[in-house]
């Protein structure tokens, strides 16, 4: 049995990243951790210097209090944030089952009680022999990397309005139509795919496309599959002939969620006071990946199974 304080050094996250108003317009590969409990704590992608080293541990001290990750990636690191540097060599089995005890402790912190160094470096650790190792459970699911989605093959750089139809269109409000049906009616909700309620009325779009939240959860974007209504408040997004031609259906679903990545990590810029717009959607870069001059739709499959499953 050991204690936090055995394994590692705790430190506060970086203060100059404590207010992040600067960063804006300094897009680049290096990652920033915030206190976001989500999407591995990563608030977004920057043109500056990485203090920390990889594997190490983060986890937000305020915000969401107490949802450790484990960051693989070279990274900067906010002061809302602990972060936790191994004092000796952890393998990322270990570390991975330290991050699993540390958010079993959640319940002992809040937003008047939270977690300090001091408080932090007593917690006690249990840790077991695992027979498989992670490196080898990665080689065998032969899957390409994030690191490998941004770093190799990425040999063109196309703003998304010259990939996508973006479209919106309005609909009856929901208290004034029948809430029954099989129609989906799609709003700015983050949660089921972006589907608030079922109804009888007439769909506006056809399926096959993305939407994206343009108010509520700015920057959420869902893949439809069934036709479906939805308000301007969201706007629509169709491949253009250019970019579908000689593609199967599957491809073109592959290729559409490929592009919701690149939404998803720009979503951090907006939120109900700094509304997304067609035009400011329409600016986001993608990077495509070709072959031949061609769309490489299985390094993009490559990447959306990535994804998933890291």
């Amino acid at each position: 049995m050991n204690i936090i304080d055995d394994l590692f050094n705790i430190e506060y996250g970086q203060k100059e990243y404590h207010n992040k108003e600067w960063l804006e317009g300094c897009e680049g590969k290096t990652i920033l951790i915030s206190s976001k409990g989500t999407d591995n704590g990563i608030y977004g992608y920057f043109d500056i210097k990485a203090k920390y080293q990889c594997p190490i541990i983060t986890i937000p001290s305020t915000g969401s209090i107490g949802y450790a990750f484990v960051q693989n990636y070279p990274c900067c690191v906010d002061d809302n944030c602990l972060v936790l540097l191994p004092k000796e060599k952890l393998e990322i089995e270990s570390l991975y089952q330290i991050v699993f005890q540390l958010r079993n402790n959640i319940w002992k912190y809040k937003y008047g009680r939270q977690i300090t160094p001091e408080r932090i470096k007593k917690q006690e650790i249990f840790l077991c022999e695992i027979n498989k190792k992670y490196n080898c459970y990665k080689e065998n699911r032969q899957y390409t990397y994030i690191k490998e989605f941004k770093e190799l093959q990425l040999t063109e750089n196309v703003k998304l309005g010259n990939i996508c139809n973006i479209k919106k269109r309005n609909a009856p409000p929901q208290n004034s139509i029948n809430l029954e049906g099989n129609i989906p009616y799609i709003t700015t909700t983050s949660k089921n795919n972006g589907i608030s309620h079922f109804t009888d009325e007439e769909p506006n779009f056809d399926k096959n496309c993305l939407t994206v939240a343009l108010n509520g959860s700015v920057g959420e974007v869902f893949y439809q599959n069934r036709d479906f209504l939805t308000s301007g408040d969201n706007a629509v997004l169709y491949l253009k002939n250019e970019y579908s031609d000689n593609l199967s259906d599957k491809e073109k679903y592959f290729l559409l969620l490929y592009i919701g990545i690149f939404i998803k990590n720009e979503k951090w810029k907006y939120n109900y006071y700094r509304k997304l717009s067609q035009d400011k959607l329409g600016s986001i870069a993608i990077l495509v990946p070709k072959i031949n001059d061609k769309i490489d739709i299985k390094y993009i499959e490559n990447v959306i199974y990535s994804v998933i499953l890291e």
